[in-house]
C-alpha cells in the first residue's frame, strides 16, 4: 500500500532529528534539499485511502507522529501537511491529477507520563468520477488506482512518481459506484444494436433510463453461488438469522434476509448457524475480520468531520452484486473528551454501501464514511490544546451499539485514536458558525495580516506552491453549530471590494446537496427572491451538506482584494435587532488570466502575456545539427510555471533523451512572491537530437489562480473542482537530413 522507495526513517538517532529539524526549517524558507532526504516520515506519515462510492468522496488519514518540528505552535501560523491526490483508471492514460487539499500542524507538546501523539488527521476531496461509471456489469466493477502524495510544508508536484522530501507516497484500489442514470444512446452503443432494431429512428437518444437495483435471486440459486465461493453459511445467512437473535445485535429493516423456513428446506442447519453467530471469537479489538476491517480513524480539524477508512479483504459475501442493494459497512464513534479511558459519549453512526464484486484485487478495495460534528461545546483557546481520544467500531450489515462503547458485533473491529480539535471559543449555547474554507482552502491557511500576501493561501509555504489567490466559482463552505432542526437557521453571505463600496449580498442561485443517513437530495434556493437570504438545511450529525456548502459567489471579471462574511440569525423575519455576524474573511481575486498572441510574428507581443517566437520563422526549415534560437515570454502578476512539449517525440533521438537536453531552458517554475514569469527569455533546440521530421513545440504557462467551478453528474448532483489559468501557443519547423 505504500510506495515511498526510502530508508525506514521512524528511528533516528539524535544527531539525525538535528539534522533533519534543520532540513525542515530550510525547507520552510525555500532552500533545496538534496534528494538523499526525500521520503522522511519521521514528523508524518500518509496511512490510509480510501473512497466512498455513493458521494465520490476521497478521504486520507494522516499521522502526525512527533511533539515539535511543525514551525510553532497553535497560536502561530504553524505549518501545512498537503495532500495531492491522483487517479489512474486504467485505460492508458496513466495517474491524472485529482487535486489536493491541506490542513494546519503545530507544535504540541507531549508532557510526560502522558503522550497525545500520534495525532490523526482526515482530508478529503471529491473526485469526477461519472465518465467512468459503467452500468452493464453487474459483477464487474471499474476498479481505478489512487495514488495519495503527502508532503509537509510544500504542494505535491503534479509529477505522480515524485517522492516528497518530508511525506510519503500510497496506492489504494477503490470502486467506482455504478452508474445509476443512463441514456438511450448508451445503451444502444454498448449493446450495439443501432442496425438492428427498426423502431431506433423513433427513439430519442437523449432520453434518460433509471437503473433500478434488482432483488437477489431464490434462495436455492443464492446459496449454490456463495457456497461454490467458499462463502460460509454464516455470513451467507447473517442477516436472516440476526432477527431473531435481538440480544446479538440489532438490524435495519433495510437489510435483505431470506425467510428461515425456505433456509432449512435447502438443507441449511438453523440452529448450526445461530450457534456460530451466538458464540463469536474476539481477539482484542477485532471481532471478525474476514471480510472487512476498519483500518484508521481521523477529523479533519477545519470542518469537525470523523472519517475512517474501511479495507474490504474478498469477492463475495457482501449479500449481492453491484445490481442490487449490496450490504452496509456501518462505522459507530465514540468519544473519550477527558482522556480518562473511558468513551462517554456516542457520536453517531454512518455507512457505506459495498457488494460482491468479482474483480477484486489482492490487496483488496478502500471505502470511506464521515461523520460531521458540532464541537462548539468543546473548543478550547489555542494555548490550551485540546486532544481527544476517539474510538471507531465497524459492523457489517448490524447497527454497531449505540450504548457500549466496547461492544462488537460477530463482523468488524475497533479502532482507537487520538486527535485533535480546532482551537475556538464557546459560544455558550447560541447559533454561532464554523467558516471551514474558501475555495478548499481552510480559512487558517488564508493569510489575513500581512499587507504583501493577505488574502493568499499557503502564503508561508514553499514556492511554486505559496500565494494563492481565488477565482472563478467562490465557495464558502461552513457550519452553523448549535442550529437546532433542519430549515430553523436562516442566513445570507456578503462580499465586500476593500478599494471602495459597500457590502454586497451574493445573489447567486444555490442547489444544497443534503445528505441523510445515505440518502442525497436535491434543494434549490434563490436569495434574489428572499432579500439574499438563505435557509439552513443541515441538522448535524444526521443531517448534512454534501460539500459543506453555505454559498457559491461567481465572482466574475473581479480582481483585487474583497472580504466576505456571513450574516444570520434564527428570526425568520430577520429583524436587525436578532442578526449575528461572523468573522470577515479576505480573499485576494484573480481572474485575469494570460492573453496569447496567437498570429505568427517575428518579435514577441508586447500586448500578450504570452508568446514565443523562433528567430528564424515560424514553418521554417532546418538542417539536422543547427541550434535554434528564440524567444519566450510567459508573465503574470501570480505566475505559476511555463514549460515547453515538443511532438512528435517518437522521433526523438536516442530515444529517452530528455526533453531539458534538446530545448534549453525547458520549463521554469515561479520562485518568489515577485517573480513575474520571463519576458523575452531566450532558448535554443538542438536538432541533432531530432530526426528528420516535421515538429511542434508547445509553450505552455499557469498561474497559481484557485479557480473554482462545478462539474454536474446525471442526476444533478455535482462536486466541485480547482483549476488554474492557463494558455498555450504552437510553433511549428521541420528537420530535413
Amino acid at each position: 500500500m505504500d510506495k515511498t522507495t526510502a530508508t525506514a526513517t521512524d528511528n533516528l538517532n539524535d544527531e539525525q532529528i538535528k539534522q533533519y529539524l534543520e532540513n525542515r526549517k530550510f525547507l520552510l524558507l525555500s532552500k533545496f534539499l538534496p534528494q538523499q532526504t526525500a521520503g522522511i516520515t519521521f514528523w508524518e506519515q500518509l496511512t490510509c485511502v480510501g473512497f466512498n462510492p455513493d458521494v465520490s468522496r476521497l478521504e486520507a488519514v494522516v499521522r502526525i507522529k512527533q511533539p515539535n518540528g511543525y514551525s510553532g505552535g497553535l497560536c502561530s501560523a504553524g505549518s501545512h501537511e498537503f495532500v495531492r491526490f491522483f487517479v489512474d483508471y486504467h485505460d492508458g492514460a496513466g495517474f491524472q491529477d485529482a487535486g489536493f487539499t491541506s490542513f494546519k500542524v503545530a507544535d504540541i507538546t507531549d508532557h510526560a507520563p502522558f503522550t497525545k501523539h500520534p495525532l490523526h488527521y482526515m482530508v478529503y476531496i471529491f473526485l469526477n468520477d461519472e465518465a467512468h461509471r459503467r452500468f452493464t456489469a453487474c459483477d464487474i466493477a471499474v476498479i481505478p488506482t489512487v495514488r495519495a502524495v503527502l508532503s509537509w510544508n510544500s504542494v505535491p508536484s503534479l509529477n505522480p512518481n515524485d517522492i516528497p522530501h518530508f511525506g510519503n507516497v500510497v496506492d489504494v484500489n477503490i470502486q467506482l459506484k455504478r452508474r445509476r442514470i443512463i441514456f438511450w444512446g448508451d445503451l444502444i452503443k454498448e449493446l450495439n444494436i443501432k442496425e438492428k432494431l427498426d423502431v431506433l429512428p423513433q427513439v430519442d437518444e437523449a432520453f434518460k433510463l433509471p437503473v433500478i437495483d434488482k432483488p437477489l435471486p431464490p434462495v436455492e440459486q443464492f446459496y449454490k453461488m456463495y457456497k461454490g465461493a467458499g462463502v460460509e453459511d454464516h455470513r451467507t445467512f447473517y442477516t436472516s438469522i440476526i432477527p431473531q437473535l435481538p440480544q446479538v445485535a440489532e438490524i435495519p429493516n433495510t437489510e435483505p434476509a431470506f425467510d428461515l423456513d425456505i433456509i432449512s428446506k435447502i438443507g441449511v442447519n438453523i440452529a448450526d448457524i445461530t450457534k456460530v453467530i451466538t458464540n463469536p471469537i474476539f481477539e482484542k479489538d477485532n471481532a471478525n475480520i474476514t471480510y472487512e476491517q476498519l483500518t484508521c480513524v481521523g477529523l479533519n480539524t477545519q470542518s469537525d468531520t470523523l472519517g475512517a477508512v474501511i479495507k474490504v479483504k474478498k469477492s463475495t459475501g457482501f449479500s449481492g452484486n453491484l445490481c442490487t442493494a449490496g450490504s452496509k459497512e456501518y462505522v459507530a464513534f465514540w468519544a473519550d473528551w477527558n482522556d480518562n479511558g473511558i468513551f462517554d459519549e456516542y457520536l453517531g453512526t454512518v455507512s457505506v454501501t459495498v457488494h460482491d464484486v468479482s474483480n477484486v484485487p489482492k490487496d483488496g478495495l478502500y471505502y470511506n464514511v464521515a461523520l460531521p460534528l458540532d464541537l462548539s461545546k468543546r473548543l478550547r483557546s489555542c494555548d490550551v490544546p485540546n486532544v481527544v481520544r476517539i474510538r471507531g467500531v465497524l459492523s457489517w450489515q448490524t447497527l454497531p451499539s449505540t450504548t457500549d462503547p466496547n461492544a462488537l458485533n460477530f463482523y468488524g473491529n475497533r479502532v482507537d485514536v487520538k486527535v485533535q480539535i480546532r482551537p475556538g471559543t464557546q459560544d455558550g449555547g447560541k447559533v454561532g458558525i464554523n467558516l471551514f474554507d474558501v475555495n478548499g482552502v481552510a480559512v487558517s491557511n488564508i493569510d489575513q495580516l500581512a499587507i504583501s500576501t493577505r488574502g493568499l493561501a499557503y502564503a508561508s509555504a514553499v514556492f511554486p506552491g505559496a500565494a494563492y489567490p481565488f477565482g472563478g466559482l467562490i465557495k464558502l463552505s461552513g457550519m452553523f453549530t448549535n442550529s437546532g432542526p433542519s430549515g430553523t437557521t436562516f442566513y445570507k453571505v456578503q462580499f465586500l471590494d476593500t478599494s471602495g463600496g459597500t457590502w454586497q449580498d451574493v445573489m447567486d442561485k444555490q442547489k444544497f446537496q443534503i445528505i441523510d443517513g445515505s440518502v442525497l437530495t436535491l434543494h434549490d434556493q434563490d436569495p434574489s427572491l428572499t432579500g439574499g437570504w438563505l435557509t439552513y438545511l443541515p441538522a448535524v450529525p444526521f443531517k448534512a451538506e454534501k460539500l459543506s456548502l453555505l454559498a457559491f459567489w461567481d465572482s466574475g471579471s473581479r480582481n483585487g482584494l474583497y472580504k466576505l462574511r456571513v450574516l444570520f440569525t434564527k428570526d425568520p423575519l430577520h429583524a436587525p435587532a436578532n442578526i449575528s455576524y461572523s468573522s470577515e474573511i479576505y480573499v485576494y481575486l484573480d481572474n485575469t488570466g494570460y492573453t496569447v498572441n496567437g498570429a505568427p510574428s517575428a518579435t514577441l507581443d508586447p500586448a500578450s502575456t504570452l508568446d514565443v517566437i523562433i528567430a528564424g520563422g515560424d514553418c521554417k526549415f532546418y538542417k539536422k545539427g543547427d541550434v535554434i534560437n528564440g524567444q519566450l515570454k510567459a508573465t503574470d502578476q501570480f505566475f505559476s510555471q511555463w514549460y515547453f512539449d515538443l511532438q512528435p517525440a517518437a522521433h526523438i533521438i536516442p530515444p529517452g533523451t530528455p526533453l531539458s537536453t534538446i530545448i534549453n531552458p525547458s520549463s521554469r517554475s515561479c520562485v518568489s512572491l515577485v517573480d513575474n514569469g520571463n519576458n523575452g527569455l531566450a532558448f535554443t533546440i538542438d536538432t541533432k537530437y531530432l530526426q528528420s521530421c516535421g515538429y511542434t513545440i508547445r509553450l505552455s504557462a499557469t498561474d497559481r489562480s484557485l479557480v473554482g467551478y462545478k462539474i454536474t453528474f446525471l442526476d444533478g448532483s455535482y462536486i466541485y473542482n480547482i483549476t488554474s489559468h492557463y494558455a498555450e501557443k504552437y510553433l511549428g519547423f521541420a528537420v530535413l537530413p
